[in-house]
This record gives C-alpha cells, structure tokens and sequence, in this order.
C-alpha cells in the first residue's frame, strides 16, 4: 500500500504526481474534469466511479481532498474532513486500511499529497511511519484473531422463550470449517473479564483458559446453558 514516488514494475517505470492540498482540490469534476480522492496521503483516480463519486452523488464529500478520519467515523461534512487518523483505536486503523485496499485494488493510483504524509519529495514522513506502524500492529492483531477463531471456534447459539439459550457445536460452527466437531466450553479470552462460548477439541480440554458448562454433559455436542 505505502508505495515509493517512482514504482518498478516488470515492464514499466511510472512517475507519480505530487500535489498540494489546493491543487487536490480542483479534481473535483468541476475545475478539472477528473475526480481525485485521497487517503492516508495517497491519490487516487475515482473518475470511472463518478456514479457515485461525482458532483451530488453519495460519496462526492471525499472527491478534492483527504478525508481519511471519515472513512471510519462516517461524518460526512466538510467541517469534520481531516486527513488526521490520530486517536483511532487499532481496529478503526485497519478499517480504514481496508479502505486503502479497496481503492488500491479497483481504482488507479496517480500520486502522493504533499502535507501530513508525504513530504515535498514524496517521501513518507515522521507522522505516516508512526500510522504505518500503527496498521501493522493492527495487521496482526486481526490475524492473531482469526488464529483464535480456529483453535477455538465460536459455538452454534440460539434461544426459545420456552427452553433459554442453547450452544452446539459442528464442524461448521463459527463460520470455521474444520475435520472435528468439539464440545461447548467456556472460553476466557486473554485480558477478557467474561467468557464466550467456544468449541474445544480434546487436545485443549485442559487448558487454563477453558472451562466446562455447569450441567452439560462434559461429552455432549449440545447444551442449554445460562448465558
């Protein structure tokens, strides 16, 4: 995602542009016909979307500027627009890079913006290494996250006025599609005060973390718990 001014691809130099905030500004569909967007301090060509980029259409706020921090907090006027991602929790980081993906994947790149993210020469400065460290902490907190979600599947939940909640396990439970069922525990999550409910196989049966369900079948797939 963080690319240098000058990107060496197989057979292909491509010089990027450097513009200021202003000159960003008149790629808006009116001064200039292209719409240009920005964010995290990369400029993107958004004219092949301009169904939903162009002049009052849903997304036109972002057109002309940098307006990462609204990629995540959703307020879409021009007061709130602020390329400033400072304060973001890790999780809102990598909402927004995604963001960044998204555009890297279906729209042309075509610059860098001059200001809190890159410098005159199109180099990262001190503020976006500090994000980019940010993101890849975030990075890998997700991927520790979904590493969690397949040593222990989230259980199968649902609920009747008549018999509470129930828990049960398959080999699909969770979204994780796995060779093993497992049975319903309680699963305390590190630095979590409460537990969820996941699917344990036997190997991790005796696991600090892992605790049974009072009055289920230790060996039962299914149980009605108090949750």
């Amino acid at each position: 995602m963080w690319k240098s001014v000058v990107n060496q691809r197989k057979n292909e130099k491509k010089k990027y542009v450097l513009l200021t905030a202003e000159e960003l500004s008149q790629y808006d569909g009116v001064h200039q016909p292209f719409l240009y967007l920005s964010i995290l301090g990369i400029i993107f060509n958004v004219t092949e979307g301009k169904k939903h980029y162009g002049v009052g259409k849903q997304y036109n706020f972002f057109v002309g500027k940098d307006a990462s921090r609204s990629f995540v907090t959703g307020k879409f006027n021009d007061n709130d627009a602020s390329d400033d991602v400072g304060g973001l929790s890790l999780q809102e980081l990598q909402s927004l890079n995604n963001w960044l993906k998204f555009y890297s994947k279906d729209y042309q790149e075509v610059g860098k913006l001059v200001g809190r993210y890159y410098n005159e020469l199109g180099e990262l400065t001190p503020y976006a290494k500090q994000i980019k460290k940010l993101i890849l902490e975030a990075e890998d907190v997700e991927k520790n996250s979904q590493l969690e979600k397949i040593q222990f599947p989230p259980c199968n939940i649902e609920w009747s006025a008549e018999k509470g909640s129930r828990v049960w396990c398959t080999t699909r439970s969770g979204g994780i599609q796995r060779s093993w069922t497992g049975k319903p525990r309680q699963y305390y999550e590190p630095g979590s005060k409460t537990y969820r409910c996941a699917c344990i196989n036997e190997e991790n049966e005796k696991l600090g973390v892992i605790k049974e369900y009072p009055h289920c079948n230790k060996n039962s797939e299914s149980c009605y718990v108090n949750l």
